[in-house]
């Protein structure tokens, strides 16, 4: 797989397309890291040939970043399940026109492989007969599962994200940060940019700071309940009560969720380290 090294790069490549195949399947190593580029893609896909200096193509970006866009489907069966019901919904919006004059629209389904086979037979229909300005994004991390007959009607698009396994220096900036936050509290607003300067410019990396974040508060609670080793246990956390710690987990998964709207990362940071300071301020009453 080639390699992409950051959502910058991968919108030049989108950028440079001048004539977008109907359905795409994005082959990646990685599903939570892949979730900006689909939505990247997407945003290409539907804004190409509207003048960037317009309002309706502000407008339409600024839906898209906030899931607000009409003429954009995302499912995702790992976390919403695929019934009849969902899929009904699905294929009457691969059927349905844009109400924009010539508008594009897109629909992205995440860990395509997870779809049963009988689910997959439907969408192959719509692949095999392509609707005037509907596009297709497919995304798996199981290419092998895919149905040989969708490949062959998808431009397929190969991606290699760096293994948050390996990047121990990540791993170490945000221990050293949430500890930071911990003995500090509100006060570690400060000098947050010290742990989040480079990420602060790209909602992926900082995407991947939170989900470290989350992993650690994670692993920092199953090890109160059984004795495991982890480099990602921070003993600072540990003295708390296993409560504060599910809370500070919630807190962690709920804004990491916000990421990918377009909220100002600065102010998304803030918004976390108040939150959490107030979290473990309610230990000490």
């Amino acid at each position: 797989m080639a390699q992409i090294k950051s959502l910058q790069e991968f919108n030049n490549i989108a950028s440079s397309i001048t004539s977008f195949s109907h359905a795409y399947l994005f082959n990646v190593n990685s599903l939570d890291s892949s979730f900006l580029y689909a939505k990247e893609f997407a945003k290409a896909i539907i804004l190409q040939g509207i003048d960037k200096e317009i309002f309706e193509y502000e407008d339409i970006s600024y839906k898209i970043d906030n899931d607000e866009f009409d003429d954009l489907y995302i499912v995702n069966p790992e976390t919403i399940g695929i019934n009849s019901e969902e899929i009904n919904k699905l294929l009457n919006y691969m059927e349905t026109k844009s109400l924009r004059d010539n508008g594009r629209r897109v629909y992205i389904i995440y860990g395509f492989e997870r779809l049963t086979r009988d689910i997959s037979n439907k969408i192959l229909k719509f692949l095999e007969e392509p609707q005037e300005n509907i596009y297709a994004i497919l995304l798996t991390e199981n290419f092998e599962k895919i149905l040989p007959t969708i490949v062959s009607r998808c431009q397929v698009m190969n991606f290699s994200f760096p293994s948050k396994e390996d990047n121990v220096e990540k791993i170490e900036l945000m221990m050293k940060f949430l500890s930071t936050l911990i003995v500090n509290k509100k006060k570690t607003i400060a000098y947050e940019n010290d742990y989040f300067y480079e990420s602060l410019t790209n909602r992926l990396d900082f995407y991947e700071n939170f989900e470290i974040l989350e992993r650690i508060i994670s692993e920092t609670l199953n090890s109160n309940y059984q004795n495991i080793e982890s480099k990602y246990i921070l003993e600072d956390l540990k003295t708390y009560p296993n409560l504060t710690i599910i809370n500070l987990l919630n807190i962690t998964n709920k804004l990491k969720c916000l990421i990918k709207n377009n909220i100002n990362l600065n102010l998304l940071l803030d918004r976390y380290i108040i939150e959490i300071t107030e979290e473990l301020e309610l230990c000490k009453k």
